[in-house]
């Protein structure tokens, strides 16, 4: 996203655990026999409200979790902050907030992609 102030990632505000509290990409589980895709867009729509097209969607990295899990990070084109719908609490989040810098966030893998994208290896 960006606006006046810059370019910015939407991150969420978790109301559940693991890391109650804690701020997060916005994210979750692939659905049986859903496209990993379509699981972006949904997950992004449940946490945030924000539409987006599965088309859209760029895989920018994929990493493994100590528990086993395998992560895939994807992103979406950029657009402007002001096309957003307003932050509100959904069934998982407080709702959702713009990070202008790089800092630490409730998830390990998820502070490195914050940290790769802002340090532009995911373009």
């Amino acid at each position: 996203m960006y606006d006046t102030k810059g370019t910015a990632l939407v991150v969420i505000t978790r109301t559940i655990g693991p890391a109650r509290g804690g701020t997060a990409l916005p994210g979750g589980y692939i659905d049986d026999r859903e496209d990993w895709k379509h699981a972006v867009v949904r997950e992004l729509k449940e946490e945030t409200g924000i539409d987006a097209a599965a088309r859209d969607v760029r895989l920018v990295d994929a990493m493994s979790s100590p528990d086993g899990h395998l992560l895939l990070f994807g992103l979406l084109p950029e657009r402007p902050a002001e096309t957003l719908p307003a932050s509100g609490p959904t069934d998982e989040t407080e709702g959702w907030h713009l990070l202008r810098r790089a800092e630490e966030l409730a998830f390990p893998l998820h502070t490195l992609a914050v940290r790769a994208w802002f340090e532009g290896r995911y373009i």
